[in-house]
């Protein structure tokens, strides 16, 4: 049974080997160095990074200092220290064209270098879509810990022969391989949304997606928008538009004009392009929020920032966690940890209607 955990995230207290990092300039790998005792820093630079540590109470973490000395024994700090992405995309460099999945790599990114760990990208195209392939390198440089990431088929299952690592999942990508997994919440970022817009007077809403990204959600974005119209009367009552592929233009204008709704949450179609030639004014006539995929519609429209960074942050904890406490190949009980996302105003939707 896959168990749930929802996480929602606060200010810290604890000192974190990146603020001791960020306060001398230096990168979380050399003060990861300097207080693991490794040769390869100067003793005048060690002194200095231990003052500043020991000036900002900087804690290590009991199980990580046991896991890098684990490491020092075992084989080569950089590659040991090496977290594989695993990505599925037919060229080189498909997936950085998109900003929901830079989002993600920037989070990942990040806390990954927190942790005193890099990231390497290793495309299947790269290995022929062979796993075996992909293991053998994987084991000959003394890489355990193993994210899957960015694939063009949602569908996509790696068997790769996961007993001799440590493996998490990021979003819906390989969604087939029964891994723990970080991913958006899209159940509360969808009512959280209707929730906003209900608060600003809109009272007839409805959710525009396409099938296949709703199915990408676990189905939770319909889930919340039919939960939510269940306890509404009648007349405020809007069947959600998530065509399977009539995503024309005709197909949402037959819709529009049959439901009415006074304000829309959408996602991927071209809603204000189709409004437009409906001679409905946004925000004047209709309210429109996103569920956000790009920095473009971040910056002028008000809707759900998904909190990918997170997103993409909390799938490196997963693996670590994993690494750390020694849990190699696939769980018996995978775990879903889901990250709630936030509301931005913008200039689509009316607060005083």
């Amino acid at each position: 049974m896959r168990s749930i955990i929802c996480l929602s995230f606060s200010m810290r207290d604890t000192v974190r080997m990146l603020d001791v990092a960020k306060r001398l300039g230096v990168s979380s790998s050399t003060v990861s160095r300097a207080l693991s005792g490794s040769g390869r820093i100067s003793e005048k630079r060690r002194k200095e990074i231990v003052s500043v540590a020991r000036e900002l109470g900087y804690r290590p973490n009991p199980m990580i200092s046991a896991l890098i000395k684990n490491r020092h024994k075992k084989s080569n700090f950089q590659e040991v220290g090496t977290i594989a992405l695993v990505t599925d995309y037919p060229s080189k460099g498909g997936w950085q064209k998109k900003d929901v999945c830079q989002w993600e790599f920037e989070g990942l990114s990040k806390r990954a270098d927190e942790m005193g760990f890099k990231i390497e990208e290793f495309p299947l195209s790269k290995y022929e879509y062979d796993p075996l392939k992909l293991e053998k390198i994987l084991r000959s440089r003394g890489i355990r810990g193993v994210l899957l990431g960015f694939s063009r088929n949602p569908q996509r299952r790696l068997d790769l022969p996961t007993e001799h690592f440590a493996v998490a999942g990021l979003s819906a990508y390989f969604r087939k391989s029964d891994v723990d997994r970080s991913n958006f919440h899209g159940h509360h970022n969808v009512r959280l949304a209707l929730e906003t817009l209900n608060s600003y007077g809109y009272k007839k809403i409805g959710l525009v997606v396409p099938e296949f990204n709703n199915r990408i959600s676990g189905y939770l974005w319909s889930g919340a928008m039919l939960d939510w119209q269940r306890r509404l009367p009648e007349t405020c009552q809007c069947n959600p538009y998530i065509p399977e592929s009539d995503t024309s233009f005709d197909s949402f204008s037959f819709w529009i004009e049959k439901e009415k709704p006074d304000a829309l949450i959408v996602y991927k179609l071209p809603v204000e392009k189709w409004l437009q030639k409906l001679g409905i004014s946004i925000p004047n006539d209709i309210g429109v929020g996103y569920l956000f995929r790009s920095k473009a519609e971040m910056k002028r429209a008000a809707g759900i920032d998904g909190n990918l960074n997170q997103v993409g942050a909390t799938a490196i904890d997963l693996v670590i966690t994993n690494l750390n406490t020694n849990q190699l190949g696939l769980p018996k009980s995978p775990k879903e940890v889901l990250v709630k996302g936030f509301w931005r105003d913008g200039a689509t939707i009316n607060k005083s209607k």
